[in-house]
């Protein structure tokens, strides 16, 4: 008797183990990993078409949008990257030349759709994207450090990039300005604070 309480106390054990390790891995599976909805993705993006993680933005444009295993795609990671909050898969809000707000009626009823933020969708030349400070994503362009999500715009590229990459392929940090910085590798390095990076 003492042996079967104990068999199954194992077999509970090892079964919640499993359990526990199951739940705790949601939402971090990385970019190219395989994925059965966004939900399985730390980028919050699992590829429409291809059913693998996938940065939010660039499966807008390759996989046909996010939302693998759905009945349709959504761009809701990419808006929230963009800052626009959730606009749904019937509207949008855009940027540049023709740009407008979009509406559309979901399956349970009006999609909500928030009015632009003149911040962010600026109007600028035919199909030039304009973005807030410090919310561009890595290889995005960039006129300095204060556009970029990573704090760091190369200084040889004009390009978002990963700030300890950037000393090593792109001359350091700082587009636009007279000499190359390694602020924002500092601050990853926690050798300087900062409250962008601290908040």
């Amino acid at each position: 008797m003492a042996k079967s309480i104990s068999n199954s106390l194992l077999f509970a054990l090892f079964l919640f183990s499993n359990l526990a390790l199951l739940v705790l891995g949601q939402g971090t599976q990385f970019i190219t990993g395989s994925c059965t909805s966004d939900l399985d993705c730390a980028s919050g993006c699992c590829g429409f078409n291809s059913g693998a993680c996938a940065g939010a933005i660039v499966a807008q444009e390759r996989d046909g949008g996010c939302g693998f295993g759905d009945a349709q795609p959504n761009d809701n990671a990419a808006a929230a990257l963009r800052g626009e909050g959730f606009a749904g898969n019937g509207g949008q809000i855009g940027a540049g030349a023709g740009a407008g707000v979009g509406t559309g009626v979901g399956a349970g009823g009006p999609t909500p759709v928030f009015p632009p933020n003149n911040d962010i969708a600026a109007t600028g030349v035919a199909g030039q994207t304009q973005v807030s400070p410090g919310t561009q994503f890595i290889t995005g362009q960039c006129t300095s450090d204060a556009d970029c999500a990573s704090g760091c715009c190369g200084f040889n590229s004009g390009t978002c990039a990963g700030p300890v990459v950037a000393q090593e392929r792109d001359g350091g940090c700082g587009f636009g300005d007279a000499q190359p910085n390694d602020d924002a590798a500092q601050v990853l390095q926690g050798k300087r604070r900062s409250v962008a990076f601290n908040a």
